[in-house]
């Protein structure tokens, strides 16, 4: 059964489920932190569409918090520290549960917690954004969850799912959650970079023929690496995905396309860089992504530089 949560990371994700679980679940919550960033958390709280709310926050095991589940959503490249600061806190039943971009996450965290039972996760459909410290949405999205495979569903994994949902947060399970992992995945991958290399919001995607080659391009050598990997991915899932992308809001800027304007670090090592990565382990060619990693690479290289000119 689980009864105590905690939630690592206060971003556009972890707001949208902060604001949802935190009424729910009140002393049973709390947020994972350490450091100057667990001061802030208990002096300022966490500003939701103009609300602040103000949980408990956990930073060292001497507080006598027992989680039955801790989930994760903070950029890729904050991943292992994240694991460094929650390992103290972690029992051998908790569940773990990430929802970071990219499709690496589990295995890392599967690696650095042999014990414990990691899921599968993504968070899809949310309009959350950052301003400052404060975090906006009016869609909360959903979260899809499971196993890598979940036919029949395991215990654990319809107990969080049904955690989840009696706060009022959007979660399924599904059957293949690699193939669900890959396609959003792929859809930043393709969208997100492209977003970035062109500088532009999601309305100009359908005006431009140009920008959606890029994305396909990006997309199809995913669609070959998931033939290598053995993951259910075709090039109907590619399709399906620009059609997506071009159904998004005109105004909408793809969430890599605002950390750049901000000045924020960006997970294009999650990106391209998992690409071309997987593409050199098994001999496939991956031109484009690679393209992408150094252009993308480069400008924010010359943004920091000119910055300390």
């Amino acid at each position: 059964m689980i009864k105590n949560i905690g939630v690592v990371g206060a971003g556009s994700v972890g707001s949208v489920l902060i604001s949802r679980l935190y009424p729910a679940y009140k002393e049973h919550f709390c947020l994972l932190a350490s450091g100057d960033r667990s001061e802030r958390l208990r002096k300022s709280g966490i500003c939701i569409n103009d609300e602040t709310l103000t949980p408990t926050v956990c930073s060292d095991v001497s507080q006598g918090i027992a989680l039955d589940l801790v989930i994760i959503a903070v950029k890729s490249y904050s991943l292992d520290s994240v694991i460094e600061d929650i390992r103290p806190l972690l029992q051998k039943d908790t569940i773990i549960l990430p929802l970071l971009n990219g499709i690496t996450a589990t295995e890392r965290l599967k690696e650095a917690f042999p014990e414990n039972r990691v899921l599968y996760g993504v968070m899809i459909r949310t309009d959350a954004h950052r301003t400052g410290h404060k975090v906006y949405y009016t869609t909360p999205g959903e979260v899809q969850l499971g196993y890598a495979y979940n036919n029949p569903v395991r215990p654990e994994v319809e107990q969080v799912c049904q955690y989840l949902r009696n706060a009022g947060i959007n979660a399924n399970i599904y059957e293949d959650m690699k193939r669900i992992q890959w396609r959003k995945w792929m859809l930043n991958t393709g969208g997100s970079q492209a977003a970035v290399e062109i500088g532009v919001e999601c309305g100009y995607f359908e005006q431009v023929d140009e920008i959606v080659e890029i994305i396909r391009l990006c997309i199809d050598e995913i669609v070959e690496l998931a033939k290598a990997e053995k993951v259910n991915i075709t090039t109907e899932d590619r399709d399906d995905i620009i059609k997506f992308l071009l159904g998004y809001p005109a105004h909408k800027k793809m969430s890599m396309l605002q950390d750049v304007e901000a000045g924020r670090p960006i997970e294009i090592e999650e990106y391209a860089g998992t690409v071309v990565r997987l593409g050199k382990k098994h001999g496939i060619p991956t031109p484009a992504n690679r393209f992408i990693y150094l252009s993308i690479a480069a400008k924010k290289k010359v943004s920091e530089l000119k910055r300390h000119m």
